[in-house]
């Protein structure tokens, strides 16, 4: 449908048009000038009072407080509870007179006559011998680790393993659930004792598992040696510290590893086992030979395999000697991995 009158007027007038130009008339300029159109007045802002900047600046205060405790709150490192048990055991320089919070970079030290014991987060207790100086690297839900730099502990940890860990001068000792003493003298020459359960030591890749009634030593710029149960023969334990610390084929050495496979009991398996990582070429075949007739290795477990050193060999024979998984090491060592080795 066409309209001239939009155009030139000359159409038939729609009604609907007509009511349109008469709304928008009164807006046509005047003598077809300029038209301003008037603004209303702008409503004038009242200025603040005093009282009321005080209340603003006050509650801006309050919510600055409030941020800044929220932080704190989610931030601060928790600590562990020391309990004195006798003398007078120091936490940075102050006395403990009964309970004192042990915090992450602090030390407790006991003097001579000075015992203390160490709640380790409702997971485990920690008592702490004379002359002894032990400090809290951290602590968090599932990981607890302090550092002995000298003198005994005597560590009880009911938790599942690898939650509580004991870094020395010469390894770090991961708990695989048990009960355990740790010693480490002014040398830094650390000993354990495993009563229940089992330890992991580990020094720059170096290995040692030792289970109930086992102990083992570490020594520095050498880690953990091999571990033996208590009851072996005095030159077993001797012909041992002779693997231990005589690295290169001596004679004393080769000496040493004919009379340790020599005098090997059943039981002694757990030692055999250690030594496959520790000698090598024939040694290594001499070690093995024993071995399987201690501790038949499980189906998949190869000589060669393990002539070549296979890491998950050697664990699934360590899993058949009936002293512990050798996955609970694995996982812990992955997490201790991941979390950047701290």
């Amino acid at each position: 449908m066409t309209n001239d009158y939009l155009w030139d007027r000359s159409g038939p007038l729609d009604p609907e048009i007509v009511r349109l130009e008469r709304l928008l008339g009164r807006l046509r300029p005047a003598n077809d000038g300029p038209r301003v159109l008037p603004f209303p007045a702008r409503a004038r802002t009242p200025r603040p009072s005093r009282a009321a900047f005080v209340a603003l600046a006050s509650l801006a205060a309050v919510i600055v407080a409030l941020v800044g405790l929220s932080w704190r709150s989610a931030h601060v490192v928790p600590g562990l509870d020391v309990t004195r048990v006798e003398g007078t055991p120091m936490i940075a320089s102050s006395p403990v007179a009964d309970h004192r919070e042990l915090r992450a970079g602090t030390w407790l030290e006991t003097n001579d006559q000075a015992r203390a014991s160490i709640d380790i987060a409702s997971v485990g207790r920690v008592d702490v011998e004379p002359r002894t100086r032990i400090g809290l690297v951290s602590t968090r839900p599932g990981q607890h680790r302090l550092q002995l730099q000298r003198g005994t502990i005597h560590a009880l940890i009911w938790a599942p393993p690898g939650q509580f860990v004991v870094v020395t001068p010469t390894s770090t000792a991961v708990d695989l659930g048990c009960a355990y003493t740790l010693t480490v003298d002014d040398e830094g020459v650390g000993h354990v004792r495993v009563t229940t359960g089992w330890v992991g030591f580990e020094w720059r890749g170096r290995e040692s598992f030792i289970p109930a009634g086992a102990v083992c030593q570490t020594r520095l710029g050498l880690g953990p040696g091999t571990p033996y149960f208590e009851d072996t023969p005095a030159a077993f334990q001797e012909a041992l510290a002779v693997l231990d610390l005589q690295r290169a084929p001596t004679e004393a050495r080769r000496t040493a590893l004919a009379r340790v496979i020599a005098d090997a009991r059943t039981k002694d398996a757990m030692t055999l086992w250690h030594l496959l990582s520790r000698v090598d070429g024939s040694d290594r075949e001499r070690v093995f030979d024993r071995l399987v007739q201690l501790a038949p290795p499980p189906a998949g477990v190869t000589r060669e395999g393990v002539l070549a050193g296979r890491r998950p060999m050697l664990d699934d024979w360590w899993d058949t000697l009936g002293l512990g998984a050798a996955n609970w090491w694995r996982v812990w060592k992955q997490q201790w991995r991941e979390s950047g080795g701290r």
